[in-house]
């Protein structure tokens, strides 16, 4: 029975991450571990031994020709050692790259695997009114497209740069060694490329990804209005205004897609242009320093085969910035999208023995909301009950989500037992204050599943007096298999009311000292509401309950508000 909470005990330490620091591009790396840098060895290892197998394959043909003109040095040749040599490098190099996209991906599958989790696990602590400006096609975007993009990084834009940068490095040093000439063309070679990629191609890709990167999320969000809305356009003769506009994003996206292959093939282009004018230098010196006797010729033609396969290690690179851009602009999103729920907790533990909750002054408003609660100021002590009436939009909601401390105020202040609530860390606070806000979510899983989301360990018995006591106990027993019973759309139906009432199960679950229920009793008759208004307070005895409700209620509050047009 403790393996499920140990389970969450890991998730969340793999993801909480997200609130703890701002997530950056060397971060991404390390978060791999050692898998990281043993998939960059494993890349450097295997393009080594290609590049070396097309190296030794050149040299070895070369002096076997050679050595062919002449009789004596036709016994004398040594063909067995090369050979030997030949087949290790093209072992070697199936075997490395092989590894390495085994280790790479391995790392960075295990790495989307921490992010996800980390995502959920900050996303988890914000408010819907604080997310109140991403719309369900932008926030889908940034939970899956942005972040399966966070892999590039490593993949696409990291180990290439360091596989180049490892293997030029490497024959820079025996080109040094063998003619400081050659050495000089093949630097310039990479002073080149490393100075023309940065110069021409990084900063126009960089736009590109932009670009694409939030013009694909507001496609999404319009596609997404556009289905919603679809009975509605076809009805009133506007869906094809909303189709032709959906057509020009899509033709924008598609240019913009040609754009950032054409930058991609225009520093391939260079790239090869580059590489073989250094090849030209190379043979026309190499040519002369054979004259001399410098070396042979067939060590000349290894080196030019290791030009041709240095190929394959720099043509990557061109693409390397269009992993960066979308990389940025993912992390950038991502980031920007857990930022409140990082910054807006402290860290200090509530004390139950010390329950209360005071309002000072307090002024709030929703975002692009016009009115809201104005000056607010009470305090509720240990088994004080408050009922808050007033007409719709009088911003009822607005402050029920202020007490609980998922919208913070605009003036004032709220005290949770002496401690201002923005001081309070996140977890210790929901567990201390619980909030039925009027858009209740189930889960498409089983009955017990959804209430167990507050109490993973509770058992059945638990959950069926309950469902009882909210008067779904007997629903409950007739469904086809208890609460196995899948419920939503991909099972067994469930009314609004119903709905309301396995919320507020799920959050009595939770025996928060501190309940605020807004609209709890919205479609259920009258004797139904009764009853579980005496079920409320009798739970609430010991704790404070707050009933924000439009309906006249039964039963005697301690504190009674009335909210119109913002003020009371």
């Amino acid at each position: 029975m403790e393996k499920p909470e140990k389970k969450k005990n890991q998730v969340h330490q793999h993801g909480n991450f997200f609130r703890k620091r701002p997530l950056t591009l060397p971060g991404l790396f390390f978060l791999q571990g050692a898998t990281g840098f043993a998939g960059l060895g494993l890349g450097v290892l295997g393009l080594g031994a290609a590049v070396l197998l097309l190296a030794v394959s050149g040299w070895f043909i070369t002096a076997a020709g050679v050595a062919a003109l002449s009789l004596a040095t036709l016994h004398s040749f040594n063909y067995l050692q090369p050979a030997a040599l030949i087949r290790l490098l093209a072992i070697t190099r199936t075997l490395a790259l092989y590894g390495e996209r085994i280790v790479s991906h391995d790392g960075v599958l295990r790495l989307l695997q921490h992010l996800r989790t980390g995502l959920f696990d900050g996303l988890s602590g914000i408010s819907r009114f604080s997310m109140a400006g991403f719309g369900s096609g932008e926030l889908m975007q940034r939970m899956l497209a942005d972040l399966d993009r966070l892999d590039q990084w490593t993949l696409r834009g990291l180990s290439p740069w360091v596989w180049a940068t490892g293997l030029s490095a490497v024959f820079l040093a025996v080109l040094l060694w063998l003619d400081s000439v050659l050495a000089v063309i093949f630097l310039l070679f990479i002073l080149a490329v490393w100075g023309f990629l940065p110069l021409f191609i990084l900063q126009p890709l960089l736009r590109c990804t932009r670009f694409h990167t939030r013009k694909e999320g507001k496609r999404r969000q319009f596609l997404l209005e556009t289905l919603a809305g679809l009975i509605t356009l076809r009805t009133t003769g506007a869906f094809t205004a909303r189709r032709k506009a959906l057509e020009a994003m899509d033709q924008e996206i598609h240019r913009n897609q040609w754009r950032m292959q054409g930058l991609g093939l225009l520093g391939q282009i260079f790239i090869l242009l580059a590489l073989s004018a250094a090849l030209w230098m190379v043979v026309f010196h190499g040519g002369r320093a054979v004259e001399a006797g410098h070396f042979s010729a067939a060590v000349l033609v290894g080196i030019a085969c290791v030009m041709l396969g240095l190929s394959e290690v720099f043509l990557p690179l061109s693409a390397t910035f269009q992993a960066l851009g979308f990389t940025r602009e993912a992390r950038d999103r991502i980031t920007a999208s857990v930022a409140d729920g990082r910054e807006r907790r402290g860290g200090v533990t509530l004390l139950p023995e010390k329950l209360c909750l005071c309002l000072e002054n307090v002024s709030a408003r929703q975002k692009n909301a016009a009115t809201g609660p104005q000056g607010v100021s009470l305090t509720l002590h240990r088994g004080d009950s408050l009922w808050i009436e007033g007409p719709s939009g009088c911003g009822k909601s607005t402050l029920a989500a202020v007490m609980a401390g998922w919208l913070p105020p605009e003036q004032g202040e709220v005290r949770v037992n002496g401690t201002a609530m923005a001081d309070v860390e996140e977890s210790c606070l929901r567990r201390h204050v619980g909030l039925l806000d009027q858009d209740v979510h189930l889960f498409p899983m089983t009955l017990g599943e959804n209430l167990r989301l507050a109490r993973p360990l509770a058992g059945d018995d638990t959950l069926m007096d309950l469902l009882d006591d909210v008067a779904l106990g007997d629903w409950a027993r007739e469904l086809p298999e208890g609460l196995d019973t899948v419920i939503g759309d991909y099972g067994t139906g469930v009314s609004g009311g119903q709905a309301r009432r396995l919320a507020l199960a799920r959050l009595l679950l939770m025996e928060t000292p501190v309940l605020i229920l807004d609209e709890p009793f919205e479609g259920l008759d009258a004797d139904t509401a009764d009853a579980l208004l005496v079920l409320l307070r009798r739970r609430q005895q010991e704790g404070i309950l707050i009933v924000i409700s439009h309906q006249h209620l039964k039963g005697n509050f301690t504190h009674c508000l009335r909210l119109s047009g913002g003020c009371f």
